[in-house]
């Protein structure tokens, strides 16, 4: 009967160990997706800060020299998509809308998307 003891507490031993183990892995995967999670979000609001900060820069809000230089070179490069599109939207039958830059039908009268009147 001894060793049969010794064999059920061994085991009930072994029981706690990997149910202890088992709720620290559940309890730190909880931890990082928490974490992954507010890292996340963390970055919409960077995403946020920087267009909040880009538009005021752009409506000559801000007058420094070094992001009024980035801000001009964000609306180059804006423009310039804004012509491929065009280019590629003539080529099959699209076109984009100039408020929200959603490609939409050639013969739209208003944006699907935005539902901006859109002008020939």
């Amino acid at each position: 009967m001894d060793f049969l003891d010794n064999a059920i507490d061994v085991a009930k031993e072994t029981f706690q160990v990997v149910s202890k183990k088992t709720g620290e892995i559940v309890t730190t995967q909880k931890q990082k997706f928490n974490i992954a999670s507010l890292e996340n979000k963390r970055s919409k609001d960077f995403e946020k800060l920087g267009e909040i900060y880009y538009n005021l820069i752009k409506n000559s809000e801000i007058a420094d020299e070094k992001t009024k230089k980035l801000v001009d070179a964000i609306i180059k490069k804006d423009n310039e998509i804004y012509r491929l599109k065009k280019e590629l939207n003539d080529a099959v039958s699209k076109k984009t809308c100039p408020n929200c830059k959603t490609n939409i039908s050639k013969t739209a009268v208003y944006c699907s998307s935005c539902g901006a009147k859109v002008e020939d």
